[in-house]
């Protein structure tokens, strides 16, 4: 499979996505959406903060196969229902995370050890499971306690 390639202008920016085709065709729509949204007048709306960073902050996720978890959230609610290793270290880098040294270890665990992630149609995809998305919507964050 080839990888895709999409070029989105928005003002005097220009944003380049490449990868999976379902991956490039979400990110299309994601940005597609945000362009259409009319904005109120003297509207205070300050830079777009990307979704998987937002969630990191708000979710607090421990541990890298947490963090894969709500990375894998992220992709899913923004319409990728299946995503590779490369897609997760992308959204490492979109969330500002580093990301670990393997991330396949790390996307293992999570489907090994917890049942976060299971396995896609293909070999080297994968998906978020309903316990991984029961995980990310209900029990994180953690309450301290």
């Amino acid at each position: 499979m080839e990888p895709c390639k999409a070029t989105i202008s928005i003002g005097d920016s220009t944003i380049t996505f490449e990868g999976s085709p379902e991956f490039v065709e979400g990110q299309v729509k994601k940005f597609a959406s945000v362009q259409g949204r009319p904005q109120p007048e003297g509207s205070a709306e300050g830079p777009r903060v990307p979704e998987e960073r937002r969630l990191m902050t708000e979710k607090r996720p421990r541990g890298h196969h947490e963090i894969a978890t709500v990375l894998s959230f992220a992709l899913t609610e923004s319409g990728l229902e299946e995503f590779s290793e490369e897609d997760i270290r992308r959204a490492y880098l979109r969330a500002g995370v580093r990301p670990p040294k393997y991330v396949a270890q790390a996307l293992r665990d999570a489907r090994n050890k917890f049942d976060y992630i299971a396995g896609g149609s293909k070999r080297g995809k994968y998906r978020l499971t309903n316990h991984g998305d029961n995980f990310v919507r209900f029990d994180l964050p953690r309450s301290s306690g």
